[in-house]
């Protein structure tokens, strides 16, 4: 599609009304009104990288806190192969590169009766030098060749065990990928930013992520484990 509201929007609507029983992905070269963590703007340009995928799950299947991450990751692999370049991983599910952020992710869930997906909405600067100032973007790559490999990482198996997508990935792997392209090091001074202030920030020390994907902030002495969409993280100015 040339242009749309958002296509996370869209295709919650899509699986509301389908419900496919295969993943499926949905682009555009235009968002009027994407929208991320917390419904912030999701802003984008013409050089942006916009798409979302519709990840049908069984019914009761269990969603590890850790899936964003593991989305995370999996991203961070792809974009490193198709571009060569160098990027982190910032908890808990956003990509940086030296000069700041080129890629967002955000994970919705749609159940319907006896109908299960998750909704992986993602945007990436691509190319661009024109951003605002905590931003910055990736080199040039074909968005379909991301979204093959993106989706072969997503469908491959872990070795030596039976495939279950999306949910089948090694903690210990997970963890140690993280700590090796972590944005931040450990006992890194950082700021706290919280969803019901935004001016405030709080002083704190990173300490990594623990085994529930809970980002680790040890403030006034005390280990403060942070949940996804609860508090943010920032790196010192």
């Amino acid at each position: 599609m040339k242009i749309i509201d958002s296509t996370n929007r869209y295709l919650k609507d899509y699986v509301s009304e389908h419900r496919p029983s295969h993943p499926v992905f949905c682009t555009t070269q235009q968002q009027t009104a994407g929208y991320g963590q917390q419904n912030r703007v999701w802003q984008t340009n013409d050089h942006s990288a916009i798409l979302s995928l519709a990840y049908p799950l069984p019914i009761k299947a269990e969603l590890p806190g850790l899936v964003s991450l593991h989305i995370a990751k999996l991203l961070h692999q792809t974009l490193t192969e198709l571009t060569g370049d160098k990027l982190y991983l910032k908890w808990p599910n956003d990509l940086y590169n030296q000069h700041g952020k080129v890629a967002g992710i955000l994970i919705e869930q749609i159940i319907k009766k006896e109908y299960r997906s998750l909704i992986i909405g993602i945007g990436i600067n691509r190319n661009h030098n024109e951003l605002i100032e905590t931003a910055s973007s990736v080199s040039d790559f074909n968005t379909q060749e991301l979204i093959d490999t993106l989706f072969q990482k997503v469908e491959s198996p872990a070795p030596q065990a039976p495939s279950k997508g999306l949910l089948d990935f090694s903690l210990i792997e997970l963890l140690d990928y993280w700590q090796d392209h972590d944005l931040f090091a450990i006992e890194e001074p950082i700021q706290l930013i919280t969803a019901e202030d935004l001016n405030s920030k709080k002083p704190g020390f990173y300490l990594g992520i623990n085994a529930q994907g809970q980002a680790l902030i040890r403030v006034n002495g005390q280990i403060q484990p942070l949940s996804s969409g609860q508090t943010s993280i920032r790196k010192l100015t």
